[in-house]
């Protein structure tokens, strides 16, 4: 009878004290879709900024023409510039949250 009672008693105080800590953390995090989200926009911004580099090693080895150039890293740039504005209107949500 004594060990039940030590055992309640055990399981009580990890409770009382674990509270807090599973209560603030719960509150400090962001919700799991945002971080999902902001995950796959960084995973899309990194490969754009791939791209724009290899977009400009294609031009300075002569496989593109300034047109096809200038136009590809246009295009490519304006997808980066989006992503970052996406991830940084994602951010700002998750800190105001």
């Amino acid at each position: 009878m004594a060990y039940v009672f030590v055992a309640v008693i055990s399981v009580a105080l990890v409770a009382l004290i674990a509270w807090p800590l599973v209560a603030r953390a719960g509150a400090d995090s962001a919700p799991a879709d945002q971080l999902d989200d902001r995950r796959a926009i960084e995973e899309e911004l990194q490969r754009s900024l791939d791209a724009i580099r290899e977009i400009e090693m294609d031009h300075r080895a002569g496989n593109l023409s300034d047109e096809d150039f200038a136009a590809l890293d246009r295009d490519e740039r304006a997808r980066a510039v989006e992503l970052m504005r996406r991830r940084d209107a994602l951010s700002a949500g998750v800190e105001s949250a």
